[in-house]
């Protein structure tokens, strides 16, 4: 997997940023709990020196991500804490200097987002950040239709086309409660190779990212204001920032921090 699903060079970067700040003001190794078994975020931690947590309800995906790591010491030295439940049943205070998680919005249950936020909030020490990114329906968006979408890459810069083209398709595919089904993104794509829209090439990127099978949930994708609003009620935004990928400019990194007491 590539971005936007994974977190690329340019978000690490920017996250670096914001936590030599918090390191420079703690004056001590910060405590990560990065939300799933992303293996960017365990080798970033590690890098960082930080304390690192990792919270993933499924042991076997952990297990089997673990082959990504860069730095094997993270499995031969056991660096690492292991929390096995689901986030939106995170249940700490005052626990961790950053909470990080790749898309981890997405996939709250829509009406228990309200409260992981607040759960955030809670297990966030003093000035502690929430950082992270997903899918969110931009202020001014326009849907553009599958036959346009694809018409306009083949007409553009050769990008990676999950890359290029995964942000506008799952625009067109939520449904009016901003739920995301990852087969009918997959059916999208086999009408555009059905009427000669999409090469063989092109289509080959997204054989094997589960939306034809394994990917059986829904999908979460507020809206902008409205997440921004729900951060605000429980943390404070300190700012916005974008990566420097393809798909970036859809894509808000939003630093949020805990809120003085």
């Amino acid at each position: 997997m590539v971005g936007p699903s994974r977190p690329t060079v340019s978000e690490l970067a920017i996250y670096t940023k914001y936590a030599h700040k918090l390191m420079e003001e703690k004056h001590r190794r910060l405590s990560l709990l990065v939300l799933g078994s992303t293996p960017e975020f365990r080798d970033w931690g590690f890098e960082e020196n930080m304390v690192v947590t990792v919270m993933d309800v499924n042991p076997d995906y952990n297990s089997t991500i673990n082959r990504e790591l860069r730095h094997k010491t993270i499995l031969e030295e056991h660096t690492e804490k292991y929390i096995q439940d689901l986030w939106q049943n995170l249940n700490a205070v005052d626990a961790y200097d950053i909470i990080i998680g790749d898309l981890a919005i997405g996939n709250i249950p829509k009406e228990g987002l309200d409260d992981f936020i607040k759960r955030v909030s809670l297990a966030l020490n003093s000035h502690g950040l929430f950082l992270g990114k997903s899918f969110f329906v931009p202020k001014d968006y326009n849907i553009i239709t599958p036959t346009e979408l694809i018409n306009r890459y083949y007409e553009g810069p050769q990008y990676h086309p999950y890359s290029a083209l995964v942000f506008d398709l799952t625009m067109y595919c939520i449904d009016n409660d901003n739920m995301l089904d990852f087969q009918r993104q997959y059916q999208e794509l086999i009408k555009l190779k059905q009427n000669g829209l999409i090469t063989e090439e092109t289509m080959h990127y997204f054989e094997n990212v589960g939306w034809d099978n394994e990917m059986k949930f829904k999908f979460h994708v507020p809206k902008c204001q409205y997440y921004e609003d729900l951060l605000n009620k429980y943390l404070t935004i300190q700012t916005v920032e974008h990566g420097c990928d393809v798909y970036s400019k859809n894509f808000p990194l939003y630093i949020a921090t805990k809120k003085s007491k």
